[in-house]
């Protein structure tokens, strides 16, 4: 019997290939770097009652866990196959960042791929953090370091977590919405705390023309990068 290998059955199954890799270019050199995925399912996290809930819980058999380490393997093998960028940014849904069985499952996930857990970063909503009741967040963002995985925290339209220090050697970039810096102070200041301390900042809805600018705060990396009309 004929045994199809990976690149066959990607070639040949299409929805293993319904993730959209997008670039994030370098500012000064214009290379793409990295890469952010966007993928076509959406983890669904709105409270549902009466009828609908229990038919949303039949139809629903996999744990936030299995859903996000599904993600991961799809994205991986999307990325070994169609690019050369590293790591590759993957946004994570609150409910599964703080199941206890996140972390090993997408460890899981991955090596069932060609890539490795340091190949592949999930990034976290600024909101996640930003309560006062965030431990569970920051364990599961402990968990997902100890197997191997980047972190990275979405600032693009809140930022309020709390970036001290026990936090921020857990992260290893940062986005933010670039239209939001030049008017806040805050966002300023929190953007050299993270270049300060190593982590990449990213400023998504950059224009190539701020160039300068941004590097003076501390911004390295741009994504969906604009040009002047």
């Amino acid at each position: 019997m004929h045994q199809f290998t990976d690149h066959q059955r990607a070639v040949q199954n299409p929805v293993q290939n319904r993730n959209r890799l997008l670039p994030v270019m370098h500012l000064e050199t214009g290379d793409a770097v990295l890469l952010f995925a966007e993928a076509e399912k959406r983890f669904e996290e709105r409270a549902v009652f009466g009828r609908v809930a229990l038919a949303a819980e039949r139809s629903e058999a996999t744990s936030p866990a299995q859903w996000m380490a599904e993600q991961v393997e799809e994205v991986a093998h999307d990325a070994h196959y169609r690019t050369t960028e590293r790591p590759v940014i993957l946004p994570i849904p609150m409910a599964a960042l703080i199941h206890p069985d996140t972390a090993i499952a997408c460890d899981a996930a991955v090596s069932r791929t060609r890539l490795c857990p340091q190949e592949i970063c999930l990034e976290v909503d600024d909101a996640s953090l930003a309560t006062p009741s965030n431990q569970n967040a920051m364990e599961g963002i402990e968990a997902l370091r100890r197997c191997g995985f980047r972190v990275s925290l979405n600032a693009s339209r809140s930022w309020q977590a709390p970036l001290c220090y026990s936090l921020r050697i857990l992260l290893d970039s940062m986005r933010v919405d670039a239209r939001k810096i030049e008017s806040d102070e805050d966002l300023l200041d929190r953007i050299d705390a993270a270049a300060c301390s190593g982590m990449l900042v990213i400023a998504e809805n950059a224009y190539w023309r701020d160039t300068d600018f941004l590097n003076e705060v501390g911004v390295e990396y741009g994504f969906r990068m604009k040009t002047d009309a």
